[in-house]
């Protein structure tokens, strides 16, 4: 990752050194002693930066352009949400689930995906600011995934945000997935989450239990690109582990500059894969067993 202007200015400040300023250095003085080290730091230099380029080693090297800077400086702009989505009032959505998995006790798993139909134009305003699901955040429809597999019922995130926000004055702050539970649990007491370790997920999915995973991208991520949350419902007969993710998009895609995990390819049909619990365990933080009763 690489998001700090500072320093792409630097790298770009050195590349012009090395590729102008360094060579035309050396031609005026090729005939003194010391050009034989300005030699050798220019072919150290330029190396250094073939191979950052040609194999993305280093992001800050790589994203050291004009482009670069430019999309660093505009990258956490809230606003940059309106040009990317109509404005849809989130009370007049109607999101349906797709129940296309089951779980280990073989629940009908509902399944919400925030990237794709009417789920991802549901948004809350923060003073003129249109925050989208998709920016907020997945652990609402983590959340729903779990609680609307658990009770057979339709849950889904767009009564989860407007519960949470009836409930939070501060709803424009970081959503939490500790603060969508405390709002949910006032209108469906008979759930519980607790937070769990890695050796307890076996049971917690007999026992009827769905497990929700909070993921943290690394250089070697495969199921995130920075921070978000997904659920674990079954197993296979291989013994690894499915997964629902709520941000999956249509087609693969390649992280981008300014995540964690930049460079590396996100499945879209992470859906129809299974995972082995080491490589869930390599990008999850935390673990949470939901249960209903």
């Amino acid at each position: 990752m690489c998001n700090n202007i500072i320093v792409l200015y630097l790298f770009i400040i050195i590349k012009i050194i090395v590729l102008v300023i360094l060579p035309i250095i050396i031609f005026i003085k090729r005939k003194k002693e010391y050009s034989k080290i300005l030699i050798l730091i220019e072919i150290f230099l330029l190396a250094f930066f073939f191979i950052c380029n040609t194999f993305t080693i280093n992001s800050c090297i790589y994203n050291s352009t004009l482009d670069g800077i430019e999309r660093t400086r505009i990258k956490n702009k809230i606003n940059l949400f309106d040009n990317l989505h109509p404005s849809i009032n989130y009370d007049e959505q109607e999101d349906i689930a797709e129940k296309n998995y089951k779980t280990l006790t073989r629940k009908n798993l509902y399944y919400y995906n925030q990237n794709r139909n009417s789920i991802k134009n549901l948004y809350i305003d923060c003073s003129g600011n249109k925050r989208f699901l998709d920016e907020i955040g997945s652990s609402i429809t983590s959340f729903s995934i779990a609680i609307s597999t658990l009770y057979d019922k339709e849950l889904n995130p767009t009564k989860l945000l407007k519960y949470y926000k009836s409930d939070n004055f501060d709803f424009c702050s970081d959503i939490t997935l500790e603060k969508v539970y405390n709002s949910t649990i006032k209108r469906y007491g008979a759930i519980t989450i607790s937070e769990i370790n890695k050796s307890q997920i076996d049971q917690s999915l007999v026992d009827d239990g769905l497990i929700i995973a909070k993921l943290e991208a690394n250089e070697n991520s495969i199921l995130t690109c920075d921070t978000k949350y997904v659920v674990i419902y079954s197993k296979d007969l291989n013994g690894k582990y499915l997964i629902a993710d709520p941000t999956l998009r249509n087609s693969s895609f390649v992280c981008p500059y300014s995540s964690e995990a930049y460079g590396n390819v996100i499945n879209s049909d992470n859906m129809n894969k299974s995972f082995t619990l080491e490589e869930i365990d390599n990008e999850a933080v935390k673990y949470y067993l939901v249960k209903k009763g």
